[in-house]
């Protein structure tokens, strides 16, 4: 197993075998041999379009055809079925009706073969065929085989000139190879990204089609991919993972080697929905959970096809912002025209690009540079002077990109943007070289021929159309410069023997991950009512845990009570909502503090997922609740906070003191290490609303609701 299955085998509880299997990856990726079964002699055909592709591509292993109804297509013999190949091909594309891939799987398996590519359809993605998808898969186990598949458009692999896909993306005669990895669950998704980079000149490494999933699945390609030594940047295009706790360990395992995951996400998991009884279960959609996982693994992600494209040509030579460590750093900006100044800003703080205050001494060069209408503040106005005097373009350059708080640079050029930067181009490449920062020339709508922009990009030099692209280039650098090591993740206790449903087991629970509760007491006879003479009103009557997952909408929780007749009257009520006249109560100290909600939900895609939010009804109100993966450390949690409504009352709002972040973070972690020991036997608990105190004070859980896991749970 490779350092990458290995941490997705510690974050999923186990590698799948296609992941484990580094030697059958790079058969199937570095293939010499290749079997077309199910070929057909006609090109225009989707089972014919493979063997012209391929011969395009001018691969130079071994072709083997198999097709009972020829002796030859073309100058290649064509043989009536795999038992009948003279070798085991490295790798086989399958293009039979569903209904003999299985047989032909064994089959090659029989003969040696140990990789396929299938591209029939016909199976999961039909209520038909998934007895033929289970089928497969137990034929491919049998065999000790990787599928690619079935339903897809296959894979490409650029460095080998081999392409096994009937996509008419991969009808050329050049293929251009450039260190870009695309996986994609759309075949046709897979196609249109390629198709524009290889029409542009620019090219890929590796296209991953891969349809059905039935035995490996997208991460097992990623897994591999960030391995490979002509791969920087694997674009994703996904509408549901399997197993996707596996990501955080490949997204580290990346961030490790230097390679940036970018990912399109889209549409709803096909894996199923949440079964989740909890507030927060009732408002985590699968988009919300992908959003924040995917931006705790630091996976960029981006909304649109056009960004997948931009970002492998960007990605792929950008440098990542200098990191020069002063409060007062990041982007300088070098404009020409003064309109696009308040836009720059704008965007930058829309996008979390950290705008750079220029040194003094920037600013009074300028000041001595410029005439006295330029704007030397940062970002700048330097007027078109700068053009009309070329010494004045490369000495004002050399000021903006030399001040110590430059992390990245903007060079704003104005409506003869082309024409200046090839003018330029010299004093703009020497300036990004001398800064080792990534430089963005913008434009005003212009776009350079692709060969231009690829050579510029080479030279270390981004050209985006119009600021708005050269701002969100840098956002993707700077979060990925943020990406940061996996931080170490508190161990959860020994594994719990049951599901905590009784009062005094559920504060075990809660006080073991560092949560208090109110003072309280449990009603069960006259005696233990006088027993709450002690206690200070207002109190809280509630029904217990267990007999009521949802008390406040069913009446089951009375706030305020100030007095003994209203206690007594509260209890009466509460039982008889219960049915129960002699039903155990809860009557609780009445707590204040900022209100959170604290979760654990077991996601279909993810497992068990971390949720904090604004607690009370605030998180159905307002959706104000972000998630994170488990294991999760503080960092994790503090940066969802961070994102959320609920950091404005923890700052402390309208007068109020801050509250105790640093006890939510804490309870949150360990809450999250104590779910996973427990997965299996509890599904999921909330905690709503639990009062963050004041700093220093902790925090205390007022409601906690624990749903014990099925029995056929994993």
């Amino acid at each position: 197993m490779n350092g990458t299955a290995e941490r997705a085998a510690s974050t999923s509880g186990a590698a799948s075998p296609a992941s484990a299997n580094v030697e059958l990856f790079d058969r199937l990726f570095h293939a010499r041999s290749v079997a077309m079964v199910g070929i057909s002699a006609d090109a225009g055909k989707l089972t014919g379009a493979p063997l012209r592709n391929l011969l395009k591509a001018r691969f130079d292993g071994q072709i083997y055809l198999v097709n009972p109804k020829y002796e030859k297509i073309g100058d290649i013999v064509c043989y009536p079925s795999v038992q009948s190949l003279p070798a085991a091909p490295d790798v086989a594309l399958i293009m039979l009706a569903a209904e003999d891939v299985p047989q032909a799987v064994r089959a090659l398996g029989e003969k040696g073969t140990r990789t396929a590519v299938v591209l029939s359809s016909g199976f999961e993605e039909s209520e038909e065929g998934a007895e033929l998808a289970r089928e497969l898969a137990a034929a491919a186990a049998e065999c000790g085989m990787v599928i690619v598949g079935p339903n897809c458009e296959g894979l490409w692999s650029v460095r080998e000139r081999m392409v096994l896909t009937f996509g008419s993306a991969a009808n050329r005669d050049t293929l251009h190879h450039a260190p870009v990895a695309i996986i994609s669950q759309s075949g046709a998704i897979a196609g249109s990204i390629s198709r524009h980079l290889q029409d542009s000149g620019f090219g890929c490494s590796y296209v991953v089609s891969v349809g059905n999933e039935t035995v490996c699945d997208a991460l097992d390609f990623t897994a591999w991919a960030i391995e490979q030594d002509d791969v920087k940047v694997v674009l994703l295009f996904i509408e549901g993972l399997k197993r996707g706790a596996r990501l955080l360990g490949i997204a580290a395992r990346a961030a490790e080697r230097g390679i940036r995951l970018v990912a399109l996400k889209s549409g709803n998991s096909p894996l199923g929905q949440l079964a989740a009884s909890s507030h927060t279960g009732k408002i985590a959609s699968p988009n919300a959970i992908y959003t924040d996982i995917l931006e705790q693994a630091g996976v960029i992600q981006v909304d649109r096809l056009v960004d997948l494209i931009e970002a492998a040509e960007v990605l792929t030579y950008a440098p990542s912002p200098r990191h020069v460590g002063f409060a007062e750093a990041g982007l300088v900006v070098f404009s020409i025209p003064g309109g696009t100044r308040a836009m720059t800003a704008d965007l930058c703080h829309r996008l979390g690009v950290p705008m750079a205050t220029f040194a003094k001494e920037t600013e009074a060069a300028l000041g001595r540079l410029l005439p006295g209408f330029a704007q030397v503040a940062n970002p700048t106005d330097l007027t078109g002077q700068v053009l009309t005097r070329p010494q004045l373009f490369e000495e004002t350059l050399a000021v903006v990109a030399d001040d110590p708080n430059a992390e990245t640079m903007i060079i704003q050029l104005a409506n003869r943007g082309p024409r200046d930067l090839r003018e330029k181009n010299a004093h703009i490449v020497r300036a990004a070289k001398k800064g080792g920062m990534p430089v963005v020339v913008s434009f005003l709508g212009d776009v350079l021929p692709a060969e231009e922009r690829h050579q510029l990009l080479k030279s270390g030099v981004i050209p985006a159309r119009e600021p708005a692209d050269a701002v969100r280039y840098l956002s993707w650098l700077y979060k990925f410069r943020q990406r940061a090591a996996p931080s170490q993740t508190p161990t959860g206790k020994a594994h719990p023997a049951d599901a905590p449903t009784a009062w005094p087991a559920l504060v075990a629970l809660l006080e073991g991950v560092g949560i208090g509760v109110p003072e309280t007491r449990v009603i069960e006879d006259d005696a233990d009512v006088a027993a709450t003479a002690q206690m200070q009103f207002p109190l809280v009557v509630k029904a217990m845990p267990n007999q009521a997952e949802h008390k406040t909408e069913l009446g089951l929780v009375e706030l305020g009570i100030g007095s003994r007749e209203s206690l007594d009257a509260s209890i009466g009520r509460i039982r008889d909502r219960l049915g129960d006249k002699h039903a155990p109560v809860l009557v609780q100290q009445t707590e204040i503090g900022v209100e959170a909600v604290l979760s654990v939900i077991d996601d279909p895609d993810f497992g068990p997922v971390l949720c904090i939010g604004s607690g009370g009804v605030g998180v159905e109100l307002w959706g104000d609740v972000g998630f994170v993966a488990l294991p999760a450390s503080e960092e994790d949690v503090r940066r969802v906070i961070a994102g959320l409504k609920l950091d404005v009352h923890l700052r402390g709002f309208r007068g109020k003191p801050p509250a105790d972040r640093d006890a939510l973070v804490a309870a949150a972690t360990r809450l999250g290490a104590f779910m996973l020991s427990a997965r299996g036997i509890i599904a999921e608990v909330e905690i709503n609303p639990l009062f963050v105190k004041p700093v220093g004070a902790g925090v205390v859980a007022a409601d906690i609701l624990v749903r014990p896991a099925r029995g056929d749970a994993e």
